[in-house]
């Protein structure tokens, strides 16, 4: 590896490619022979719902719900029987030690979980596929071997476990958000599926995801748009779009999303939610759509990961996952065994704050948020320093790079076969980097050691300047307008770096009365795009959701060092 050669110029240099993809899609075929596919995929997906559990009409804002600026997660607790409810404001910890308790079963959890999931997919068209039967199906058995054997499965044994959809799921299509992949149906669970069944996961709902899956946003051409559970007119964001709805929402205790540019953060910072965004190789990406299988990105990977509405939940995941040793099963898993850590002491952590990435500012909300945590993160005693952005413009360019490394053969071949068109986002996302030209093999070996490089630069800075984690804007706003975000820098940046992030809930909230639009001078277009995008009275009421980067492969000590964080902003 060497610094020497890896220049780039900012004059030539674009994140975005100028030139428009080749790809047209084909109206009339797409209107022919796919949209009647369509139809009968959702018609399945909505007769699968119990119309008992709906939302009556009187609670339900008026007009279309794509325009709405109406915040869902108030409707549960205004229809929910009061059992129900109780049940689905616990935490997976906490519903985990009440079914081994035997105080509830797993069939009471499940029940409690699908009225909730009901509604949250009424206000948020969150799910792309719904089994709920089969779920209870799955509880019942649950519940008949513990009441027999007197053993649990395994740890998450009776947990209600929501899915983004691109996972394998055995006797179901998985379409990753083509159109067609509509027929696909997989003989066997993708491997992490598999993981989480035999821990006693209960399996009864999959999450909507965007066209392609690249975009911090939720549109497709077979479910359409999720929204935003706090403010049903906003983005959800995404990829993991109707696991941050449904999660905010509570219709899930504990759900799987997928990251390869921000795509459990942003959904969780969206929808005030927890998320984490592990290093590679530690999940199994074994059975998972995103890419044909003769391609593979060197330069940037993606990982699954867990989000929840606690770091302990997500503790609870990952620690029940490595206990099944997934390296046995997938040569591409690192053997890495869960390490028991205790929460450090404030005094103990130093957490650099990143209040600008150099590239483009973030919203007043969000400064706000960072301010205020940091605040209440002195008083807690946690060191704090100032961290300064480092090249990450560079970053972002490697980045944008890599996701279109093959000249989006991925992408555009599977999009072709049925000629579906192009979500504006899509567009966006075939244009990054080079575009359709993709790079050559020194072109790869290129942008390799120059993510190679960063890397290394990032591991000195953070012991030079003494840091465990940097708290970081996980997007420059709170949810803003469906299909805008084109700014993925401070997700991406960590992506490339492989680094171990914790996003979650800062509990701040958008308001039009603090968080006045401030007039500034845009260093660059993308910092006047997004900037631009701010509306105080649409973010009014959002949540602000932040992220904690680590080094790599530090996936225990960043929930613990969430715990702190949590504990800190409760004082």
């Amino acid at each position: 590896m060497t610094t020497s050669k890896v220049q780039f110029d900012h004059k030539t240099e674009k994140l975005v490619s100028k030139e428009p993809t080749a790809y047209k899609g084909d109206q009339e075929r797409y209107e022919r022979d796919w949209v009647p596919l369509i139809d009968s995929y959702i018609k399945a997906r909505d007769d699968a719902i119990p119309k008992e559990y709906l939302v009556p009409e009187e609670f339900l804002p008026e007009g279309d719900l794509d325009t709405a600026d109406f915040n869902a997660t108030e409707v549960p607790a205004k229809i929910l029987d009061p059992k129900s409810l109780a049940i689905t404001e616990l935490t997976a910890v906490e519903l985990a030690k009440k079914i081994k308790e035997k105080e509830l079963s797993a069939v009471q959890v499940l029940t409690a979980f699908i009225k909730r999931a009901t509604i949250a997919h009424q206000l948020t068209n969150c799910a792309m596929d719904i089994f709920f039967e089969d779920g209870l199906k799955r509880a019942q058995e649950l519940d008949s071997y513990y009441e027999t054997t007197g053993q649990l499965v395994g740890p998450l044994h009776g947990i209600p476990l929501s899915l983004k959809e691109h996972y394998n799921y055995k006797g179901r299509v998985t379409h990753a958000g083509y159109v067609s992949l509509l027929g696909n149906v997989s003989p066997e669970f993708s491997l992490t599926n598999q993981i989480l069944y035999d821990l006693g996961a209960v399996f009864y709902i999959r999450t909507s995801e965007p066209q392609c899956l690249m975009h911090l946003d939720s549109i497709n051409n077979i479910t359409g748009r999720a929204r935003n559970a706090y403010k049903i007119s906003m983005s959800p964001g995404g990829s993991s779009s109707g696991e941050g709805a449904l999660i905010g929402m509570k219709g899930s205790p504990l759900g799987v999303g997928s990251d390869i540019g921000g795509s459990i953060r942003s959904p969780s910072a969206f929808n005030g939610i927890w998320g984490l965004k592990p290093s590679n190789k530690i999940i199994s990406l074994d059975g998972v759509i995103a890419a044909p299988e003769d391609t593979y990105n060197e330069i940037i990977g993606g990982s699954l990961g867990p989000m929840a509405n606690s770091p302990e939940d997500l503790e609870l995941f990952m620690s029940a996952y490595a206990s099944k040793k997934p390296w046995t099963k997938d040569v591409a898993c690192l053997p890495l065994e869960w390490r028991e850590l205790e929460t450090p002491k404030p005094s103990e952590l130093t957490i650099g704050i990143c209040y600008d990435d150099g590239v483009v500012k973030p919203h007043p909300p969000v400064l706000r948020a960072l301010k205020e945590v940091e605040q209440k993160l002195r008083a807690a005693g946690v060191n704090i320093v100032t961290w300064e952005p480092h090249r990450v413009y560079e970053a972002v360019e490697i980045a944008y790079t890599a996701y279109t490394a093959d000249g989006n053969y991925a992408a555009v071949n599977r999009l072709a076969v049925s000629g579906e068109p192009l979500a504006p986002l899509t567009d966006y996302f075939l244009r990054m980097g080079k575009g359709d030209r993709g790079l050559t093999a020194v072109e790869q070996q290129f942008y390799t050691n120059s993510r190679e490089v960063l890397r290394q630069e990032y591991l000195e800075l953070f012991n030079k300047r003494g840091v465990d984690f940097v708290l970081a804007p996980t997007y420059v706003g709170v949810a803003p307008k469906p299909s805008t975000v084109k700014y993925w820098g401070y997700t991406a940046l960590w992506n490339l770096l492989d680094y171990t992030c914790v996003t979650f809930p800062s509990g701040v909230f958008a308001s039009k009365e603090l968080d006045t639009p401030e007039e500034i001078q845009p260093r660059n277009e993308y910092e006047a795009y997004e900037y631009g995008l701010y509306d105080a009275d649409k973010a009014d009421g959002l949540p602000v959701g932040l992220t904690l980067a680590g080094r790599r492969y530090t996936e225990e000590d960043a929930l613990k060092a969430g715990i702190v964080v949590r504990d800190a902003l409760k004082a």
